[in-house]
């Protein structure tokens, strides 16, 4: 997974993800199998997955397209804000 994205403290980072995050089990599942994985750290972390979902709800977005990805976390995460 790539290294956090904000500045805080070990602390206050982990009550951050603990009270926060909001991960569906399945991103949660493909992120412990990538982190297996020799490149895990080309990974979005995890509160970045959540952003981005957040940015395609708020976009109205009906459609997306993601060119270059390691195992499929974001485009996951973007797929499962889009609607039905």
């Amino acid at each position: 997974m790539s290294p956090r994205t904000l500045n805080l403290s070990d602390r206050l980072y982990s009550y951050l993800l603990k009270n926060s995050l909001r991960e569906p089990e399945v991103l949660t599942r493909l992120r412990a199998e990538t982190a297996q994985q020799p490149s895990a750290q080309m990974q979005i972390a995890p509160e970045q997955g959540q952003f981005l979902a957040l940015l395609v709800q708020l976009m109205g977005a009906q459609k997306a397209f993601e060119v270059g990805v390691f195992t499929g976390y974001s485009s996951l995460a973007v797929a499962l804000a889009l609607p039905d």
